[in-house]
């Protein structure tokens, strides 16, 4: 029903314009503007996009996405190109409220590394971020579901301080389960960087989703899948573990646009709109917004 609202809501959209080169292009959004929200929308196919100036990628078929940061403030920006035509569209960002949350019993040199450790963390962060970087030539699949099974045991945006130290923001989700639960591919994609042992992160895996979105795995106990493998939703990319600075085994899964690291649950809820209605797969118990 989800699916069918959104199709009817394009066609009567994309019937309503004169044949006419000329007309400017549509552009309408599914999801909200706010802090680390996964935005959905639908562009006329072969329009110039961009978001505050950022060039956003659409598929052929006109939907797209774009991130909105979790400490992002004031407005966001889109504007839509085609031919001599443009329809501009702005909108502010809604803030919202973050928890704080107290981990303890971390090995101090995760929280306060020495500077050969220091060291290690860059180069590891600069590794990931090339792997970030690299083209994905696929159409982004629409339909997500969340990567393992087990309790929320950390949310998206909480203010983190680690043996009674502040620290970053937790900018993912913690899935937690006992060790050697499988970890699925929730979307199709291609395997950006399967690594071994990071100091923070431990074993690490990042995926490819294509229009500039991708996902990461860490604190694996294996990793199943190689570096450039071709992944199919449900198929299995690793375990469940500890490794890294972790208290406990969990799956520590990250979402991304671009640069931008965005709240997975509220992602989820956005891609179900995009879901087969018997696939209750994508749906998870996630905390209110």
């Amino acid at each position: 029903m989800k699916r069918l609202f959104i199709s009817g809501m394009l066609l009567l959209l994309m019937a309503s314009l004169p044949a006419c080169a000329s007309q400017a292009p549509v552009l309408f959004l599914n999801g909200n503007i706010r802090q680390g929200e996964m935005v959905f929308g639908f562009v006329t196919p072969d329009a110039e996009l961009t978001m505050n100036g950022n060039k956003i990628t659409p598929r052929p078929d006109g939907w797209f996405v774009f991130g909105i940061g979790r400490d992002e403030t004031g407005k966001v920006t889109l504007v839509a190109k085609k031919g001599k035509q443009k329809i501009v569209q702005t909108y502010t960002v809604t803030p919202r409220e973050w928890k704080v949350q107290r981990v303890d019993g971390l090995p101090q040199n995760t929280v306060t590394p020495n500077e050969e450790e220091q060291q290690r963390i860059t180069e590891e962060a600069v590794t990931t971020q090339q792997a970030r970087q690299t083209t994905v030539n696929m159409l982004l699949p629409l339909c997500f579901s969340i990567p393992a099974e087990g309790r929320i045991s950390s949310v998206y945006g909480s203010q983190r301080i680690m043996n009674g130290i502040p620290g970053a923001a937790h900018n993912a989700v913690d899935i937690a389960n006992k060790e050697g639960t499988p970890i699925y591919a929730p979307a199709d994609g291609i395997v950006l960087l399967d690594y071994d042992e990071m100091l923070l992160s431990g074993k690490t895996l990042l995926i490819g989703h294509g229009q500039d979105v991708t996902s990461s795995y860490i604190h694996l106990s294996k990793i199943s899948v190689k570096n450039g493998q071709k992944v199919k939703k449900g198929d299995k990319i690793g375990l469940i573990g500890m490794t890294g600075r972790a208290t406990g085994p969990h799956l520590h899964w990250t979402v991304m646009w671009k640069n931008i690291r965005v709240d997975p649950l509220v992602f989820l809820e956005n891609s179900s709109k995009f879901c087969p209605v018997k696939s209750a797969e994508n749906k998870t118990s996630a905390p209110s917004k």
